[in-house]
């Protein structure tokens, strides 16, 4: 039996979390599998790794000592798929879009659209990565361009402003007027918000809370997954918080008694893409779709 990918992923994030249902979230995968690719780690290394006990899991002296080990593992397979991914895009003229979840559902589908039309002979492929992961995966060489809010500004990018997105409230209909057509904050102030960690992306989480405060609301934040769509959604829809998005995203997420408003006054935050320095001539061609189909959120 021989050591696989996904264990190792497995034992890296628990190293992180050293909590088997947030390492589960985080790697898309299910409690149990987590566990079971944990145990079957250990036999095969015949090493325990993990501690369990009532206080929490915690890493044993040879976890402590194979972490590294692990990391180094993944960190090289994974530049084996960042060089083989662009060197795919180079010879096969393709070139790959990041996008964070409030992208995919109508920003990336409208550039895809509009790369397909002008029958550029490039082939566009669409990486979705969660939030704050849009920086990672341009750098890396995961992707040519990435879309996002809030995306910083590094040394091995380059950053343009693409626009500016509405900030939507995401709330159950139950605990508003059925007349509102608005949301002011400060209506709601026993009900928490529902974000994500703030470690994914601390600008963007702190432009949430400004917005909050701004509207004379102290949030009481409840912190979910990377996803308000994800396992944490429940609160939406059983009125237990509400959430903060932006309109292409909340109006997707809107369904049944799940209704999604404006903020009272209107928020706003910024829409910019990245791209690494000296871009190919097809992510240059892609980048003049981009700028063209946001050009009406600029002026916003």
């Amino acid at each position: 039996m021989k050591v696989t990918l996904v264990q190792l992923s497995a034992f890296a994030t628990l190293c992180d979390t050293l909590h088997f249902t947030r390492a589960a979230e985080r790697l898309g995968l299910s409690q149990p599998t987590v566990s079971k690719e944990m145990r079957t780690l250990e036999r095969v290394l015949g090493l325990q790794l993990l501690a369990r006990s009532a206080g929490g899991t915690r890493l044993t002296p040879a976890g402590q000592a194979l972490e590294s080990h692990a990391r180094s593992v993944l960190e090289q397979i994974d530049g084996l798929m960042a060089a083989a991914a662009l060197e795919r895009r180079r010879t096969q003229r393709q070139v790959t879009i990041a996008a964070s979840p409030s992208i995919v559902n109508h920003l990336l589908p409208e550039t895809l659209r509009r790369i397909d039309d002008v029958q550029l002979g490039i082939r566009a492929s669409a990486l979705e990565v969660e939030t704050g992961g849009v920086i990672e995966a341009v750098e890396s060489g995961h992707a040519d361009i990435g879309i996002g809010h809030y995306l910083a500004k590094t040394p091995k990018v380059i950053r343009r402003r693409l626009g500016a997105d509405e900030l939507l409230v995401l709330i159950h209909s139950s605990l508003l007027q059925p007349t509102r057509t608005s949301v002011a904050l400060s209506e709601l102030p026993q009900l928490p918000l529902l974000m994500w960690p703030r470690e994914r992306s601390p600008d963007y989480y702190d432009a949430m809370v400004d917005a909050c405060r701004a509207r004379s609301l102290e949030p009481l934040i409840l912190t979910g997954t990377t996803r308000l769509s994800g396992s944490w959604s429940y609160f939406l829809s059983d009125a237990r918080a509400f959430a903060l998005a932006t309109r292409d995203y909340a109006e997707k997420a809107a369904h049944g008694d799940l209704i999604a408003l404006p903020l009272e006054p209107p928020a706003f935050v910024p829409l910019d893409a990245v791209w690494k320095a000296k871009p190919t001539g097809e992510t240059k061609q892609v980048l003049e779709i981009l700028f063209e189909v946001t050009e009406s959120r600029r002026r916003i």
